[in-house]
């Protein structure tokens, strides 16, 4: 049966002052990461936070301006970041994952979007589908579709952060065959990378599948006097039964420490097809589509 070894990523929020450095930095934690065998490694959402610094008045930017420079940087260098990331897979045979930055569509809305870049040359992408405040305060447009990609015998989709706290999505994907999910994720207090974590471990439970969390971390000190710090650690979580066998749903975490680094974890899909055919509640086997659609349309509720 098929397996994949993943590499899920804390990645350092550094101040970027070019393109270039920040891709030495990518192609550093994306080298170490092919040299311990991984086959797909995954990047958090807004990876490219640090290039704000690369910004000409960088050490003068403030809470109320910085949106203005989200809506105008990232868009600005997001066809150089496809054509960076998708060589960096090359150079390294390996799938970059997640890895998220705001681009502009030709009716000139925003999306912050995850990749999958492929060491053969093909992307795939997939936008955020439920937006935080301050990206709608920044005027970043919702995506409306789902992307799935097969990857060595196993389903696989991106939820951006906040996607992977909405169980319905998830639901769908796993009813239409995926078994795993890339969570790249950017939160900035503990509140938030619990949401993140509770989901993950939420949405594998429920769902029979894995979920792999990659955050951002740490802060390169920007806005001024409101600096962004992010938190939150990388894992991979599974679900919660005997064929796994994982008491926790913890299949690797790593060290909650703001750090960088990543986490290897090796998935087999012979567990998630025993554990769905022979589950324990929650399963898929023990969904109730009619009944919840009696209580959707009030059917059930009638004396």
């Amino acid at each position: 049966m098929s397996t994949l070894r993943i590499a899920s990523t804390q990645f350092e929020l550094r101040a970027e002052s070019s393109l270039d450095t920040f891709a030495q930095h990518v192609n550093g934690i994306v080298a170490a990461a092919a040299a311990d065998g991984a086959q797909l490694v995954l990047l958090p959402e807004l990876v490219t936070t640090g290039l704000l610094a690369s910004h000409r008045n960088s050490a003068e930017l403030d809470a109320a301006h910085i949106g203005d420079v989200y809506r105008t940087l990232f868009p600005l260098i997001a066809d150089h970041y496809v054509d960076l990331m998708s060589s960096i897979a090359k150079r390294h045979n390996i799938i970059i994952g997640g890895a998220s930055n705001i681009r502009r569509l030709p009716d000139d809305s925003l999306r912050n979007t995850a990749y999958l870049f492929h060491p053969n040359g093909n992307v795939d992408s997939q936008d955020k589908l439920h937006l935080t405040p301050p990206e709608r305060a920044m005027g970043i447009t919702a995506g409306d579709t789902v992307t799935t990609v097969e990857i060595e015998g196993f389903t696989v989709a991106l939820q951006i952060c906040a996607d992977i706290e909405f169980p319905e999505v998830s639901r769908h994907l796993a009813l239409e065959g995926t078994n795993l999910i890339l969570a790249p994720s950017l939160t900035w207090n503990s509140r938030g990378a619990n949401r993140v974590r509770y989901g993950a471990h939420a949405r594998a439970m429920e769902n029979q599948l894995y979920v792999a969390v990659s955050p951002l971390v740490g802060s390169n000190g920007i806005p001024q006097g409101a600096a962004l710090h992010c938190t939150g650690y990388a894992m991979v979580t599974t679900p919660l039964d005997r064929t796994f066998g994982i008491n926790d749903g913890v299949l690797a975490a790593h060290e909650d420490n703001r750090r960088e680094g990543f986490i290897i974890a090796d998935l087999d899909l012979a567990l998630v097809e025993a554990s769905r055919a022979n589950p324990e509640p929650p399963g898929l086997k023990y969904v109730r589509s009619d009944f919840y659609e009696a209580l959707r349309s009030g059917e059930s509720l009638r004396a």
